[in-house]
């Protein structure tokens, strides 16, 4: 998949081409793994306090990735993020049940139904980080392009003043930066951060209608940055 937002390909059809054989299998199965690895370790070492049993079950998961027993997805579910969801839960559940433990896992782990705030929060954490990877790459092609370094600077200084990041702007660029072109840039980035979001999501999502798109916005809680990005965007 390109990491510049631009690819069409879903995350249901990578894991289709992710257990054929071959190169393209070989990469797609690496997009995959690459893709959630971090997601899956830090959502089951939250469900799970016990280190090695979090190991062990974290271990199951890839392993089944790796020897294809997730091949069987069923791409008419809608969000991908579901299907993760549901996975892990039943290896969770399995462990804790093969192990005899008496204390079973979270009450949201035993039906499905119910929210899961540790999974809704390390899965947006995940699709932020690369919606900004995917702005840095668009920065890196696009010459004078300055989006990702521009909205990085306003995430990571959410108090600061325009003027004193338009000061920090100038010294990282070693040259004047206006506040008002600082305002106009940081403006533009956000639209783009918006368009890549849409796109990273179609990824995940099939089928992906504006509608499915914009459900999957709140229910992540990026809807603060989507009213105020799309307004933007508009203006």
């Amino acid at each position: 998949m390109s990491g510049d937002g631009l690819s069409q390909t879903t995350i249901w059809a990578t894991i289709t081409t992710a257990h054929s054989a071959g190169p393209e299998g070989q990469r797609a199965m690496h997009e995959l793994v690459s893709r959630y690895h971090d997601a899956v370790e830090r959502y089951i070492r939250l469900k799970i306090r016990d280190r090695h049993l979090a190991d062990e079950v974290i271990q199951e998961f890839w392993h089944k990735v790796l020897t294809h027993k997730l091949s069987g997805a069923d791409q008419t579910k809608g969000r991908f993020r579901d299907y993760v969801r549901t996975v892990l839960h039943r290896l969770v559940i399995d462990h804790f049940r093969s192990k005899k433990l008496q204390s079973l896992p979270p009450g949201e782990l035993l039906d499905p139904s119910r929210p899961d705030a540790d999974y809704d929060r390390v899965w947006r954490d995940v699709v932020i980080k690369r919606v900004l990877a995917r702005l840095e790459t668009f920065e890196i092609q696009t010459p004078k392009n300055r989006y990702a370094t521009v909205l990085n600077l306003r995430l990571k200084n959410p108090e600061a003043s325009i003027e004193d990041l338009t000061e920090r702007l100038g010294s990282q660029l070693g040259r004047e930066v206006s506040p008002e072109a600082f305002r106009k840039t940081l403006q533009r980035a956000r639209t783009k951060f918006l368009e890549l979001l849409i796109l990273e999501l179609k990824e995940t999502i099939h089928p992906a209608t504006p509608e499915d798109i914009e459900a999957e916005i709140y229910d992540l809680g990026l809807g603060h940055w989507y009213r105020r990005y799309s307004s933007e965007s508009n203006a």
